[in-house]
């Protein structure tokens, strides 16, 4: 997945990504640039510094991963339509 929202993942896009994540018994985790991280915290999704257009590679394992990460997917797609 590409973070293709102009500002990056700062705090608002952090948060909604965190709250999709927690909808879910899967653990997701979310690896750009080296750091990976939980996908339901806030501080491990901030320090790992995701900016525009990053590339980013999501894993999901436990319950349901598949629409753990189709639900990953889309909310970074949400993300970038709320910001144009």
């Amino acid at each position: 997945m590409r973070v293709t929202n102009p500002s990056g993942l700062h705090a608002r896009p952090t948060t909604e990504i965190v709250r999709c994540a927690m909808r879910f018994k899967s653990n997701i985790t979310l690896e750009s640039n080296g750091p990976t991280c939980s996908a339901v915290s806030i501080m491990d999704i901030m320090t790992a510094d995701i900016r525009a257009r990053a590339r980013i590679y999501a894993t999901a394992k436990g319950h349901l991963p598949d629409k753990a990460f189709d639900a990953i997917e889309k909310c970074l797609a949400e993300l970038a339509a709320k910001e144009l």
